[in-house]
């Protein structure tokens, strides 16, 4: 791996700075000042940073409880991304596993792996993503009917959840595979509802624990991402 891009991976820096801070001497590997941004190194060299330990990681797996406020790009113009809630010397490196609106919460994955994130987000995998939703007027038997059937809910888009079932008056669970743009949203106005509020409470087999509050995070192990992904 390049020098610049090992600085920056492990110590969530910008490329362009990462530069700036080989070509000024605050890099060494193996006790050896390196100022070209070029040299190849190894993941277990011993490299510093001002003297300090750059620290290698390997993958990571994060599962978050995503609050409300927060959007699951790095387009800072549109306000504080869940970027900001993971330790920034990896976030750089991070990608979301299935985006969340800014207005909705809950179960949202991110991953350095581009494998894991293609797997999780593709619709020929059929991994189930699960919703809880409060509605704007009371839902009706025939609103879950159609959903159940499947509605058009875009020019050339249909989409057919692997089921709808009511939890109260006002509020349904809605379990889906394709994760289009909007699609929970777009499908209660199709069925003639609107949603209030929207809350991702599973993915896969991995259900929100409840002792992560909004806004907290923590590192997913080995079985987890098992029942993520359905392997054996």
């Amino acid at each position: 791996m390049r020098i610049d891009r090992y600085i920056s991976k492990f110590e969530g820096l910008s490329r362009n700075y990462s530069r700036s801070l080989i070509k000024s001497g605050k890099v060494s590997v193996d006790g050896r000042v390196v100022r070209d941004p070029s040299l190849h190194v190894e993941e277990n060299a011993n490299v510093t940073l001002d003297g300090s330990r750059v620290i290698a990681f390997g993958m990571i797996y994060i599962m978050m409880n995503k609050p409300a406020g927060y959007v699951c790009s790095r387009e800072e113009s549109e306000g504080p991304t869940v970027f900001d809630l993971v330790q920034e010397r990896f976030s750089y490196d991070l990608s979301v596993a299935g985006r969340l609106d800014r207005d909705s919460t809950g179960l949202t994955l991110l991953s350095n792996d581009g494998l894991f994130v293609h797997h999780v987000i593709s619709p020929k995998k059929t991994i189930e993503k699960e919703y809880l939703v409060q509605t704007v007027k009371p839902v009706t038997p025939e609103q879950i009917e159609a959903m159940n059937g499947g509605l058009l809910i875009g020019r050339g888009e249909f989409s057919k959840p692997v089921s709808v079932r009511t939890l109260g008056e006002n509020s349904v669970e809605i379990i889906l595979t394709e994760g289009r743009f909007h699609e929970v949203k777009r499908l209660m106005k199709a069925s003639g509802n609107e949603v209030l509020t929207l809350h991702r409470s599973r993915i896969g087999g991995l259900s929100l624990p409840g002792s992560l509050k909004p806004g907290e995070w923590a590192n997913i192990g080995e079985d987890a991402l098992k029942i993520i992904t359905g392997a054996e």
